[in-house]
């Protein structure tokens, strides 16, 4: 037979033979408390401030069913089984002493009052005495007398209205909590040495408080910083609960008899000293039992805080307690005379029906939580519980387990559940001992959302709203009148959309914009020079028909057409289908390409949320918030989840509520947007994150495959080409030609080389990729964003929120709009604007640079070279900065593919 049935069989005998045997083992813990956040608060300065560091009365036990309790093991070691007796001296209770716990100063649970408090913080004031001295400390002239029962507060953030004595000399504190407790008597601060505590114990229970003392070091009076102070526990705490098979019943008072209830505590000490007479706490419970293990009796408020103490001659504990099958009143009495009340722990009283005891020893430990794409965990569970009897002996065994699935039932307990269906695999029970096993959960299903999607999915058709149709993209209100026109043009709900057929920015205002297409440089598609804004009153200018040449989402635009009179471009954005997204359309003559469009699909309103970014000269710029063509990423959430299971320990039903955890997985795309090479007019597909280190070019639909040729070629070419990406042809990787063989540097509209002035005047060109009424900035608009105009590498000399540190988690940087005033010092006054990591295209290969992300402007350093933003994790270029070693670095070969950030014209 084994022991589990021998003590089943035990219990049950014992059950019928007697009526009322009660057990009583101490369990001691440490006092503990959670940190309060509060508590670590710094407070730099000449006052003297304190700070409760986060070792500061730190719990080494828990109870509930938190995850860390299901870590914990009690291992709890027997002192000895004393039997208490009734008035007429039969035995009829037992007394089952038990030590667990740390002897570790300054860990445990915090008392409020009388009171085990989880959850809660340090008490809100704590008294200090402190000691100014010269050389070493002196228990015979050294007095607290620089500061005496100083009350200090957490509303004050545990600062004083002291100062630091000053150099030359020392300093020592001593604080003890709660503040101007009526239990205790401080020495006087003309009595020299350490000061002490004489604590006499109030009569009532819920008066008793747990007693915090802490010292510091030697202190230099010039230290000028926070004060650390590490509380410990003083006291002693007791209290009472039911154990194994308790007869259910009433129990009506316990006293502690004859015990010492005054002593003197020297500050920091070990032990308490010169104890008064002996005297006896008592409280009535009146608690009913219904003889379930664990019931609280005496708990809460009502623990006795006891001065820690080799106990008296004389000193017993009395309990009245009437049993619920006879209705018979005892009162039954033992002597703890000899025994130990040790400082900062807590002894329990445990009350059974039998002498003999059973401390199971029990705990689930698992590896760690699953992740979103399921697999398996580990976890162990150890089972065994030691019985111990009244004559010393003592063996430990191996305890079956058993498991199920379970969930709170909103009063506190739980109830069983089925097995989630998310949960594959799972080991229910077990022989006891300890024991590895295996839970297997299945992959997460993640939602995508995108709200910039969501917002263009339900904007009301263009064509609705407004009563035109189609609706003219260079008109205001949609209007056939032809008023501004842009190389781009934003779209913000679904319809039908026209644009006429005019080169860039040639309209403005109703006008032929002369300036921006009148120069002998600025060619058309058949390398002559533009005589007129509309295309088609060019010379040899006649179009046939427009096309889609790409786009980077699927039916994004389509019915791409001329209008029938061979003036307007029209296409279709279509509601079941509309997203970010960007797309080239073009007219064509004859099957070649005469001009091309970009089509931004965003929801974002053009000119709205403008910040006006100055350079180091503090020429403000009015810049958009986002890059021409910028996509935002969408986020896929992939839910966490959890199931309760709760593991229990035959015979001795000790349970343990385990969390298996899925967690939960956010993967946030990083947005995107289109690049243009230097001068050019035209979107090349930008792209696309596909892994922690990894990125490709953002696919692209349509019959124009997106390509990369050898560049140098006349602007022309690549205006029949817009879907071309035209790299450097020189073979040298230090030196940069240009995409083309036009060598002036204003196709931006910037006549002044980076050489002579970076913040020039732009007269925006035909070339120009930005929407109606805004031009690429000169190169002075991006100059302050370091402290000097030239490389940084630190937080403190970039003009950012903590640029560098949170570049990889924000995938980009915050730039403040202002010039720096210091290093490390900003004006924020003038708010921020977001550059996200969009990386760019390199000049020699049209590959995604992986690494660094490229920000162009409308100046140029000459004919193939031009400064630029230069974006890392470790590093911010303003444009042609200067970096040691080198004249200019935050300059590009003009044949790089980048982004661009707009300004107001």
């Amino acid at each position: 037979m084994t022991m589990e049935k021998n003590l089943y069989r035990f219990f049950r005998s014992a059950l019928f033979r007697r009526v009322a045997l009660l057990v009583l083992p101490i369990v001691m813990v440490l006092l503990g408390s959670c940190r309060d956040e509060s508590l670590t608060t710094m407070h730099p300065g000449p006052e003297i401030s304190f700070s409760l560091s986060d070792a500061t009365v730190r719990p080494i036990t828990r109870t509930g069913g938190d995850r860390e309790d299901t870590d914990m093991v009690v291992v709890d070691s027997l002192l000895g089984v004393l039997p208490l007796q009734t008035e007429d001296g039969g035995r009829e209770l037992y007394l089952h002493a038990f030590l667990s716990g740390s002897d570790r100063a300054g860990e445990g649970r915090v008392l409020t009052r009388a009171a085990p408090v989880d959850g809660m913080g340090f008490y809100d004031s704590f008294g200090v005495l402190a000691s100014v001295y010269s050389g070493a400390w002196d228990e015979s002239s050294c007095f607290p007398d620089y500061m005496y029962n100083v009350m200090v507060t957490k509303s004050s953030s545990w600062t004083t209205s002291y100062y630091w004595p000053g150099g030359g000399r020392n300093v020592r504190f001593f604080a003890y909590a709660p503040y101007n407790w009526e239990g205790i008597v401080l020495s006087g601060k003309d009595v020299a040495g350490t000061p002490t505590i004489t604590c006499s114990l109030p009569d009532d229970v819920p008066d008793q408080k747990d007693l915090l003392v802490a010292v510091s070091g030697e202190m230099p009076g010039n230290t000028s910083s926070t004060a650390p102070l590490n509380f410990r526990h003083v006291l002693t705490a007791v209290r009472f609960v039911t154990g194994d098979d308790m007869l259910p019943g009433r129990i009506t008072k316990i006293t502690l008899k004859n015990v010492y209830g005054k002593a003197v505590y020297p500050v920091g000490g070990t032990s308490w000293r010169d104890f008064g007479s002996v005297k006896s706490f008592s409280q009535t419970p009146d608690k009913e039992v219904s003889g379930q293990p664990g019931e609280e009796i005496t708990g809460g408020v009502t623990t006795f805080m006891m001065i820690p103490q080799h106990l008296p001659a004389g000193a017993s504990i009395e309990i009245a307690y009437t049993d619920g099958l006879s209705s018979t009143p005892r009162t039954l009495s033992t002597s703890i005379a000899g025994k130990i009340w040790p400082m900062g722990k807590t002894i329990t009283y445990r009350i059974s029906t039998t002498s003999i005891s059973v401390v199971p020893e029990f705990s689930v430990t698992s590896s760690g939580n699953f992740t979103h794409e399921g697999g398996a965990v580990n976890y162990t569970v150890r089972s065994f519980a030691t019985v111990s009897g009244e004559d010393g002996s003592s063996q430990k065994v191996e305890m079956k387990w058993s498991a199920e699935f379970v969930e709170e039932d909103g009063v506190g307990g739980y109830h069983a559940i089925s097995r989630p269906f998310w949960f594959t695999g799972f080991t229910e029970s077990g022989n006891g001992g300890v024991s590895q096993h295996r839970a297997t959960a299945e992959a997460q299903q993640g939602v995508t959302e995108n709200p910039h999607n969501s917002k263009l999915q339900i904007a009301e058709d263009i064509n609705v709203q407004t009563g035109k149709t189609p609706y003219n993209l260079s008109n205001s209100s949609g209007e056939e009148t032809v008023e501004n026109t842009a190389n781009c043009y934003l779209v913000n709900a679904p319809g039908i959309y026209s644009l006429p057929l005019v080169y860039g920015n040639g309209i403005k205002n109703g006008n032929f914009n002369t300036p921006a297409y009148n120069k002998p440089h600025f060619r058309n598609h058949l390398d002559k020079q533009i005589s007129n804004p509309y295309i088609y009153n060019n010379s040899q200018c006649n179009p046939t028909d427009a096309i889609l040449l790409w786009q980077d989402e699927e039916n994004l635009v389509t019915e791409v057409r001329l209008s029938s009179d061979k003036k307007r471009l029209e296409f279709k954005v279509d509601g079941s289908t509309i997203r970010q997204g960007n797309a080239v359309v073009a007219v064509r003559g004859n099957g070649k390409i005469m001009w091309s469009w970009h089509v931004w699909v965003t929801d974002y309103k053009l000119g709205e949320d403008i910040r006006t970014m100055y350079s180091k000269n503090n020429k403000g710029y009015a810049m958009m918030p986002v890059n021409i063509g910028w996509c935002d990423g969408e986020t896929t959430t992939y839910a966490g989840r959890k199931v309760l299971v709760r593991f229990t320990q035959a015979v001795t039903g000790m349970t343990k509520i385990v969390p298996l955890v899925q967690e939960e997985h956010i993967v946030k795309q990083s947005g995107n947007n289109p690049y243009f090479q230097f001068g050019r007019k035209d979107p090349m597909p930008g792209r696309v994150v596909t892994g922690p280190s990894s990125v490709t070019s953002k696919p692209c639909h349509g019959d124009y495959t997106f390509k990369v040729q050898k560049g140098k070629v006349p602007i022309s070419t690549g205006i029949m080409n817009p879907h071309v990406f035209y790299t450097d042809p020189h073979s040298n990787p230090n030196a940069n030609q240009n995409w083309t063989s036009e060598t002036r540097v204003d196709l931006w509209g910037c006549r002044t080389s980076s050489n002579t002035g970076i913040d020039a005047s732009v007269s925006k060109t035909i070339y120009d990729p930005s929407p109606s009424g805004f031009c690429l900035p000169a190169s002075g608009a991006f100059s302050a964003t370091t402290i000097n105009g030239n490389d940084q590498s630190t937080d403190r000399n970039i003009n950012g929120d903590r640029f560098i540190t949170l570049f990889a988690n924000n995938q980009g940087g915050y730039f403040y709009c202002k010039p720096m005033k210091a290093s490390g010092n900003w004006d924020i006054t003038g708010g921020t604007l977001f550059f996200p990591n969009s990386l760019g295209r390199h000049n020699k290969s049209g590959k995604i640079i992986p690494t660094t992300s490229y920000y162009w402007t409308a100046t140029a350093q000459n004919q193939n070279a031009a400064p630029v933003l230069c974006l890392r994790n470790n590093v911010v270029s303003p444009p042609g900065g200067k970096s040691p070693g080198s004249f200019w670095s935050a300059v590009f070969g003009r044949a790089g593919g980048f982004s661009v950030r707009p300004v107001r014209e």
